[in-house]
This record gives C-alpha cells, structure tokens and sequence, in this order.
C-alpha cells in the first residue's frame, strides 16, 4: 500500500498542547496528523509517509523511543524532532546520537518550535529516488536505524568518509546514498576498485595524461579525480591501494589539487571521497599496507556496517524484499518462503552477507518448479540434508558459530584476545570456528 506523503506527525498524548501546535503549525501551511500514543503512531506511519516526526518521548502507552526503534524503516527517510522533560534530556542525546534530528526541552516556545520545525523541513526532502534507495538498504534492526541516521547526517557534510564491513554488506550502496542524499546528487557517483595494476596505469586512472606522457598516450586523457567533478570518489578496497598511490592521493588530500601525468597545469580537486575496505584497519596500519597520514585524512568519519548475521531481524524482511525484486518477471510469482526456508535463512551463517542473501534467492527464482521456495531452493548444496528443520546439535554449533564470531569481531579480529575472554585456548578456537564454518 502506497503511504501518502504528511509534512508533520505529531505524537503528544497532552490534549491541550497537542490541539495547540497542530494548529499553528496547520496556520503555518504545513499538513499536519496528531495521534497521542505509540500504537497510534506506528499505526499512523504504516499509512502516511512524514516529513517529519515530533515525539513526546513519554506516552502513556510506551515511549517516543518505541516508535523509534519498532518503526525504524518506515521512518528511514524521515526527520525526527523529540520533545522531552529535563530528566529525559540524557535519553534524548542518546537519540540524536542514533540518528534522531533534534530535541526540544519542554515546556519550550511555541515560535521557536516553528522555527526548528521548518529548519528541520527546508533540509528533509532527499532527491528523487534516494527514499526507495534508503529503504532498500534499511530494515527493521536498532543498528541499522542508528546507521542509516548517520548516513543521511554525514550526507550534509563534505569531508571523507571511511566505511568499514565485511564482504558484501553494502558498504558501495551506503556510498551511493551519501552521495544521492547530499547537495552532489547532480555530479557523477564514481566507484574504483583500489587493488589495481602497475604504477603508471594507476596514476593514468586517477590522475589522466597528457598526450605523449607515457608511450601509447596518443591524446589527453581524464582521470577519475578529474571526471567526477563535484561529486563523489569511491574507493574501494582502500587499503589494497598500491603505496605510490596512496602517497600521492594523501597530497592531493592535502594539497586541494593535482596534476596529469605530463601535464603542468595544477587542476582543483573539487569531489569528495567515500573509502571502503573489509580489512583489518588496525592490522593494515601495523603491517605498512595502509599509510598512516593516508588513514587520518580519509577518517573525516569512521562506520562500520554489521553482517548480516548480527542483523537476523532483518534476514527475513529484506528476503521478501528480494523476492518481489527478483521473481517479478516469473511465471510463478509471488514467490512465497516455506516454514522451513524461513527456518534456514535465519540460522544460516551468511559469509557472503546480503550479497549472499541476493545471490541465493535470484538463483532461486530462476530455477524454482514452484511458487512455494523450500530450502533446498535457496540452498541446492544442502540438498539429501535436513535443511530446513535444524537440529538439536546443528542449533547448538550455531549458537556457538554466532558467539565466536560475534567476540572476535569485538576484539578486533585479533584470535588470541578472542579466545582469551571466550576461555579457551587459541588452538581451539581455531578448531571450533573451522567445525562451525567460521573463517579458517
């Protein structure tokens, strides 16, 4: 069901406060709903699509919080203000730290309200397209709602960001939508992969050459620092980057400009620069493949996007999601999941993440005999096992699985740290983790 677009909600559960600013924000010109509890709200954005959402962070039937988190993805592309009393105000921060726009300490002013109310509105409006994109990327875990706030906040800036994350986590749309969100929309999105070939076919791709710089250059050439403008660089796989670029790319970070190869002419670098790697930052500072001055100039701000094993409330939303992308053209669509396929997306180990996730049930689609997906539809190579109805040992090397990796992604990927505060011994641990299908 298509939500209908709203200016404001407004959740207060006080009559006469409530009655009071949805009228003056009514004479203001904005459209306005008002509900008065959690339930109502989370009923009133299944229906409607706010600009922005003014919460009381107490109500009678839970809290503004509530709303937050329980309605995480319908609000991705949503502002919210919260308004709260001088002993919530440490709840507040907390919001806006997650991802939250503002907080007003009541009993506040009404003009003033207005006045941050049609702030907030002038910078809510993303560019067209960017909502579907957010919902795409974000579902329904408390994580993931801190995260897409930080993205879209971090979208209104112009320094680098660092995005960090295992394979297939998304971290090149999470560049995407930095860069659709922010006033770059309207230039190039460009994506290189870092780990590239020799030194001058690399300094050619990011720098350009002028004819007659290196033999074979018959013409001028554009790099990619060149191409993208005013709009956004993504580098990929950042610390594969050859040393010699990266030594000159920190004095184009320094220096503001750059120049062909052959060529005098100083030119402006005027983009701005997402990185991403799935390694170890720390173990690639340690071992000198990721330059130390390099590191501090792209870490304007540092995310870490979770796998998709440590966001299990949203396996099963985002492969529905998957499922009316990839099985529209079927004959047999919609697909649905069989008990069982639900079963075993959640407790599947997902290496591969959510392009894992897209990989199986594209595959799936294409090859399915029936509208019904089991689980050996999404896991052929399970196929003659008990796939679908894990059991009893199977759910315990799991849980185990989950632990391992959930404490050694906390130590910072560092084995004997891990097996120090699981209380086993590093041996074992790698023994466990290579039983369970963890990393080797």
């Amino acid at each position: 069901m298509k939500r209908q677009a709203l200016d404001v909600l407004l959740v207060e559960d006080d009559g006469v406060l409530g009655g009071a600013v949805a009228q003056r924000l009514r004479l203001e010109g904005l459209s306005v709903l008002w509900v008065q509890s959690a339930a109502q709200a989370i009923e009133a954005l299944q229906r409607h699509d706010p600009a922005l959402m003014l919460s009381d962070i107490r109500l009678p039937d839970g809290t503004g919080e509530d709303v937050f988190r329980q309605a995480a993805r319908l609000l991705a592309d949503t502002e919210v203000m919260f308004a709260t009393a001088y002993a919530e105000v440490a709840q507040a921060v907390a919001l806006v730290k997650a991802g939250a726009s503002d907080y007003l300490i009541k009993p506040y002013d009404i003009n003033d309200l207005v006045r941050r109310i049609k702030a907030t509105l002038s910078r809510a409006h993303l560019p067209k397209g960017v909502r579907t994109a957010f919902r795409s990327f974000h579902h329904d875990s408390a994580e993931m709602a801190a995260l897409m706030g930080q993205l879209k906040r971090l979208a209104r800036e112009n320094f680098p960001i660092l995005l960090m994350g295992e394979t297939g986590t998304g971290k090149e749309m999470a560049a995407r939508l930095v860069h659709e969100a922010s006033d770059r929309a309207a230039a190039p999105f460009i994506p290189v992969s870092c780990a590239d070939i020799s030194d001058v076919a690399l300094e050619s791709k990011y720098f350009g050459h002028e004819a007659g710089a290196f033999p074979n250059a018959v013409s001028r050439k554009a790099g990619v620092l060149e191409d993208v403008g005013g709009g956004t660089l993504f580098l990929d796989e950042v610390c594969e980057m050859h040393p010699k670029m990266q030594a000159a790319l920190v004095r184009v970070l320094q220096d503001g400009h750059f120049r062909r190869l052959g060529g005098d002419e100083p030119i402006r670098f005027e983009g701005r620069i997402v990185a991403a790697t799935n390694a170890d930052v720390q173990e690639a500072l340690a071992a000198g493949r990721l330059r130390q001055d390099l590191y501090y100039r792209l870490q304007g701000a540092q995310l870490t996007i979770p796998p998709l094993r440590r966001r299990v409330p949203e396996i099963l939303p985002l492969a529905e999601r998957l499922l009316e992308s990839y099985g529209g053209a079927s004959p047999l669509a919609p697909f649905t999941l069989s008990p069982a396929a639900r079963s075993a997306l959640v407790t599947h180990a997902w290496p591969g993440n959510v392009r894992e996730l897209g990989n199986r049930i594209a595959q799936a689609c294409a090859l399915a005999e029936s509208s019904t997906l089991g689980p050996a539809d999404l896991f052929p190579e399970h196929k003659g096992r008990d796939a679908g109805e894990p059991s009893l040992a199977r759910v315990r090397a799991e849980a185990e699985r989950e632990e391992i990796e959930r404490v050694i992604a906390e130590s910072g990927g560092r084995l004997g740290e891990a097996a120090k505060r699981l209380g086993i011994s590093r041996t074992t641990l790698w023994k466990r983790r290579r039983a369970n299908g963890g990393g080797a």
